[in-house]
């Protein structure tokens, strides 16, 4: 079996807003899921390093920031990847993160504020809804980003082998390995033809969200014989039914990494450095080539 972990993940002060959807891929390709539920950010890291392997866990916040906000940080040789990008901002404590941004979005107060904050270049040609890590304005995406990079970051110093990153290279053995994926819940539902919007908040949210629970298991391709033991809270919480949506996408992946959208040739050396978020190329992502 292959253990599968979902995050709606939450860099908020008060850390009560992380979700986790946990379970097991069995061998007829069916996502079991054990448990959804609210975590703190270090319960997370406690137990992603002890879960058994291999596994997929998705996890929803940037693992990199852009380019050129990167190479701000670095001042000096340019970082080569999301490891040096993750060994940069856990140097910073959190003030200094946020005042760091605050000087590079700042150096030409001329342009839009959309132009200051830029976008990672996956992001930009592929999810236009989704926002700049640098964005701090509803939402609020430094805490998240700056958050969830000094865990990867630490994930990384204590266990390197352990750990594969999408798109850098695996390492270690791939029965003893963890795959870390960047997926965002939204994007997923919209390359499965589920709603993407308006399931969050609104007078519709509460019916989208039952769309998407209904048709979750269908859409994606991944057998999901017990949901309803989540049904309930999923359908309070918006952020209870991200993790289990990022739980869907790692059991996909788990089935066939292949059905997803991988950056090509001209895209890797961004996407190894900045991040790349992962959703089915196709409607139907659970089954065979």
């Amino acid at each position: 079996m292959t253990t599968i972990i979902g995050v709606d993940f939450s860099g908020h002060r008060d850390d009560r807003n992380t979700w986790m959807a946990s379970g097991k891929l069995t061998g007829d390709d069916a996502l079991l899921l054990d448990s959804v539920q609210p975590v703190r950010r270090e319960d997370l890291y406690d137990f992603l390093g002890d879960i058994p392997t291999p596994a997929v866990a998705a996890l929803d916040f940037p693992f990199g920031v852009p380019r050129a906000f990167a190479e701000f940080l670095s001042g000096g040789a340019p970082p080569r990847d999301m490891a040096d990008i993750w060994q940069m901002v856990s140097s910073l404590t959190s003030a200094e993160f946020v005042t760091r941004r605050d000087q590079f979005v700042g150096q030409r107060p001329d342009l839009p504020l959309s132009q200051r904050e830029p976008k990672r270049a996956g992001d930009l040609a592929y999810h236009r809804e989704s926002y700049s890590p640098l964005h701090t304005v509803n939402p609020n995406m430094l805490p998240m980003t700056y958050e969830g990079i000094r865990m990867l970051q630490r994930w990384r110093q204590e266990r390197p082998d352990r750990w594969h990153v999408p798109p850098m290279e695996p390492t270690g053995s791939a029965t003893d390995r963890v795959t870390l994926l960047e997926l965002m819940p939204g994007a997923l539902l919209k390359s499965i033809g589920l709603p993407y919007k308006g399931y969050k908040k609104g007078r519709s949210a509460l019916e989208r969200r039952d769309q998407i629970l209904g048709r979750l298991a269908e859409a994606s391709g991944v057998d999901l014989p017990n949901l309803d033991r989540g049904r309930m809270a999923c359908r309070a919480n918006d952020d209870c039914l991200d993790a289990v949506v990022a739980a869907v996408g790692a059991a996909a992946w788990a089935r066939n990494a292949s059905r997803f959208h991988h950056p090509n040739s001209d895209e890797l050396a961004d996407a190894e450095l900045e991040g790349w978020i992962y959703v089915p190329r196709t409607a139907q992502v659970g089954g065979s080539a």
